[in-house]
């Protein structure tokens, strides 16, 4: 358990696997993946609040789990990973994934979300604000997998990002799937969302 502001239960520079536990953060995101570094739990109940952004300014997103790249020199570019089997996850506030400035993969199988806001997913750009890329080219490209459970809540991705939605086996999604404008302009690409259901 933590209690700090900006005080993940987990945050990583590194490959991290985590069973049968129970992970509780009461003032941060529950989970923050940096750069070419990964997260991996098992029948884990992982709950996080984040209560504010740090800069203060409201330019930062709130959200429970954060996949991205700060480019301070702390974690290689490359694909972030967070990958979860069984247990469940409870945001308390903000979007329960959030993806900025890196390529990112996510997995889930047979996991019981709580949302706090209905936002199930957020890719998108950010305002550089505290040297996450450049606003405008900044965005991110994930591929999302669920399996074997229930997905409810809103997916957004902007125009400089890319999103690849995979419905495996036994998956249920029960939400909507939006493509909006970079808040900065920047370039748009194509192929923003891609769904495939199995």
């Amino acid at each position: 358990a933590t209690a700090g502001t900006g005080s993940p239960a987990i945050y990583s520079t590194a490959d991290i696997t985590v069973k049968n536990a129970t992970l509780t953060a009461t003032n941060s995101e529950a989970v923050v993946v940096e750069g070419k570094n990964s997260v991996t739990l098992e029948n884990s109940d992982l709950t996080g609040n984040m209560t504010g952004t740090y800069q203060g300014d409201g330019s930062e997103n709130l959200h429970n789990i954060m996949l991205y790249q700060s480019m301070s020199g702390d974690a290689s570019e490359g694909t972030s990973s967070f990958q979860m089997t069984g247990g469940s996850i409870t945001a308390n506030s903000g979007d329960m994934f959030y993806v900025t400035n890196t390529d990112a993969v996510i997995s889930l199988s047979d996991v019981a979300l709580t949302l706090a806001n209905n936002n199930l997913l957020t890719v998108a750009g950010n305002s550089s604000s505290r040297g996450w890329g450049t606003a405008g080219a900044n965005g991110a490209q994930v591929a999302f997998t669920a399996a074997d459970m229930t997905l409810e809540g809103d997916i957004t991705v902007d125009t400089i990002s890319t999103l690849q939605f995979k419905l495996a086996s036994g998956a249920v999604f029960n939400g909507s799937l939006n493509i909006v404008e970079n808040e900065a302009g920047g370039t748009a690409v194509s192929d923003n969302a891609v769904v495939t259901v199995d």
